[in-house]
C-alpha cells in the first residue's frame, strides 16, 4: 500500500488532543477538590468514585507524546524536516514553558527571594511543575531529527517491541523500588523527577511514530482488530481499578505501568469511533486549537477559583464544586489565551492558537 500521500488533516487528531485536554484539567480539578476532603466527609462510595475516575483520566498526559508524535510522523513521511523545525517549537513552545514556569514560582516568593529562585530554576530546568511534558516531548523532537530516517529503515515490530521493554523496565524501577541511600536527592528523583527522561514515555513515541508514518496501513489495522479495539478500554481500565484498588501499585500517576496499556487502549478506541465521523464535531476542534495554552494555564485558574470558592460557598457541595473548578479553568484559560494572541508577543506566554480544521491539505 502505497503511504506517500500528501499530508492532510486528520480529524481524529483533533479529537483526542481536545479530549486528552480536557482529561487533563478535569484530573486536577478532581484532585484540588479531594485534597479537601477525606474519605469520611465525603462517604466512602462517593470519594472511591471520584478517586477512580481520577485514575481513569491519567491517560491524558501520555496521549499528547503519541499526538504529537503522530503528528510529525505523518507530516514529514515523504518530505524533510524544514530547517526551523527545532527553532519553532523553541519559539512557541519552550519559551511558553520557562514564561509559566516563572509565573506558577511566584507564589513562593513570600517564603524569600532565595527559595523563590531556586523554585524557579526547578520549574525550568527540570520541570518541577505540572509543564515538564515539555520538557519531555522535546527530546522526542530531538529523537525524531536525529533519528527518523533510522525508524523508517527499521522493523517497526522490533523497535516497538523494544521500546515497550525499556518503558516497562524503567517504571517499574521507580514504581516498586525505593531510592538508594547513595544516592544525592533520592528522594525527590523517585518521587517526581524520574518523569522527565524520555525512557518512561518512549513506548508512546514509538507508536506514534509508526501510526502516522504507515498511516494507511495504521487505519486497516484498526479495521480488521476492531473487536479487540472495542474490547481494549474496557480490559485496560478493569486492570487499572484491580491494581490501584488491591494496593498492588497505589501510584497517583500517569507513570504507572499499567497506564501504558490504559493510554495506549483508549488512544486507538478513540482513534477508532472518531474515524467513522464525516468531521470532528465543533467544539472539540475548538479546545484542540487552545490546548497547549489550557495546558500551561488551567492549573491557576483552578488555584484561584479554589480560593475564591472557599470563601463564599458551603465547601462541602462537592459535586458543583468540581464542575466549579472545571470549567472556570477550562473557558478562562480560554479567554486569556484569546486575548494574548491578539497582541505581538502573547505566544511568550500560551503559545499560538491552533489552526482551525478543514479538509485541505494541511497537517494537523
Amino acid at each position: 500500500m502505497n503511504h506517500m500521500k500528501s499530508p492532510q488533516m486528520i480529524k481524529e487528531i483533533f479529537v483526542l488532543r481536545s479530549l486528552g485536554c480536557i482529561g487533563i484539567v478535569l484530573l486536577h480539578s478532581i484532585y484540588i477538590a479531594l485534597s479537601a476532603h477525606s474519605p469520611e466527609e465525603l462517604g466512602t462510595v462517593v470519594y472511591t468514585l471520584l478517586d477512580s475516575l481520577q485514575v481513569f483520566l491519567y491517560y491524558g498526559t501520555p496521549m499528547f507524546v503519541f499526538i504529537s508524535e503522530f503528528v510529525i510522523s505523518y507530516s514529514y513521511r515523504s518530505r524533510r524536516l524544514p530547517g526551523n523545525f527545532l527553532q519553532k517549537r523553541l519559539k512557541f513552545i519552550m519559551i511558553p514553558y520557562i514564561t509559566m514556569g516563572l509565573l506558577y514560582s511566584i507564589p513562593f516568593f513570600q517564603l524569600g527571594v532565595e527559595f523563590w529562585g531556586t523554585k524557579a530554576l526547578m520549574n525550568i530546568f527540570v520541570g518541577d511543575y505540572h509543564g515538564y511534558f515539555v520538557l519531555i516531548i522535546f527530546q522526542f523532537y530531538l529523537v525524531h531529527y536525529f533519528f527518523n530516517s533510522y525508524l523508517k529503515r527499521w522493523s517497526p515490530r522490533v523497535v516497538i517491541s523494544a521500546a515497550l521493554a525499556v518503558n516497562v523496565l524503567y517504571l517499574a524501577v521507580f514504581n516498586y523500588t525505593a531510592p538508594p541511600d547513595f544516592l544525592p536527592h533520592g528522594d525527590y528523583i523517585w518521587d517526581r523527577f524520574f518523569w522527565v527522561p524520555m525512557f518512561g514515555w518512549v513506548f508512546y513515541f514509538v507508536i506514534g511514530f509508526y501510526s502516522g508514518y504507515y498511516y494507511e496501513s495504521f487505519i486497516d489495522s484498526l479495521t480488521k482488530y476492531r473487536f479487540v479495539i472495542f474490547a481494549g478500554p474496557l480490559v485496560s481500565t478493569a486492570f487499572l481499578m484491580f491494581m490501584y484498588h488491591s494496593g498492588i501499585l497505589t501510584e497517583h500517576s500517569s507513570k504507572r505501568i499499567d497506564i501504558l496499556l490504559h493510554t495506549t487502549a483508549i488512544s486507538l478506541f478513540l482513534f477508532y469511533i472518531m474515524s467513522f465521523l464525516p468531521r470532528p464535531p465543533r467544539v472539540l476542534v475548538f479546545i484542540s486549537r487552545y490546548s497547549f495554552g489550557i495546558f500551561l494555564f488551567h492549573y491557576a485558574f483552578i488555584f484561584i477559583m479554589d480560593y475564591v470558592y472557599q470563601q463564599f460557598f458551603p465547601y462541602d457541595l462537592l459535586l458543583m464544586y468540581i464542575p466549579v473548578l472545571f470549567i472556570f479553568s477550562l473557558f478562562s484559560s480560554i479567554f486569556v489565551i484569546f486575548l494574548l494572541n491578539k497582541t505581538p508577543y502573547g505566544f511568550l506566554f500560551v503559545g499560538k492558537i491552533g489552526i482551525p480544521y478543514d479538509t485541505g491539505k494541511k497537517a494537523a
